[in-house]
């Protein structure tokens, strides 16, 4: 199931990978965790610099992680 997963996050744009990064922001199902990891895992494969840029923030915010990765 896990390479079937990966696969989907691969063929969805990165503003797609984004709305599902903000979908599951407040959800708290014990899958979330491994399926946030995935969006941040393929989000940073599109865009290395942007990903980083927002971790170095002093408290990255969820929400703010499109604005880094779109740009």
């Amino acid at each position: 199931m896990k390479n079937n997963v990966l696969e989907t996050l691969k063929a969805y744009s990165l503003d797609k990978l984004c709305d599902l990064w903000d979908l599951t922001e407040n959800m708290n199902s014990p899958e979330i965790p491994t399926v946030r990891g995935w969006l941040m895992d393929e989000i940073e494969r599109r865009n290395p610099e942007g990903f980083d840029a927002w971790l170095e923030q002093d408290a990255p915010e969820d929400k703010d992680l499109r604005r880094y990765v779109l740009n």
